[in-house]
């Protein structure tokens, strides 16, 4: 499966910042925004808290087996790099 990676980078009003990966296919690219959104609030961040956010194509790559469950399973996959939970 080949996957498109959305360099995403937000700034909260407080001082945060979270880089993370947002991974889709080509079906649901202009969803990429959307999906960076939901981890936000997944991970305790609302849009009011936001101060700017990005989320730009950086590459498109072939899944591994955990990212090609993730998208088989809600549309997306996340790989969380700076301020962000592991998720583990």
């Amino acid at each position: 499966m080949q996957v498109l990676v959305y360099d995403t980078h937000v700034n909260t009003k407080s001082g945060e910042y979270y880089h993370f990966d947002v991974l889709v296919t080509e079906q649901a690219r202009h969803q990429a925004a959307q999906f960076a959104d939901a981890y936000l609030r997944d991970i305790g961040v609302s849009e009011a808290e936001i101060s700017q956010q990005r989320c730009d194509f950086c590459h498109s790559e072939m899944a591994n087996a955990a990212v090609r469950s993730s998208i088989e399973q809600q549309g997306f996959a996340i790989i969380p790099m700076q301020g962000c939970p592991s998720g583990d």
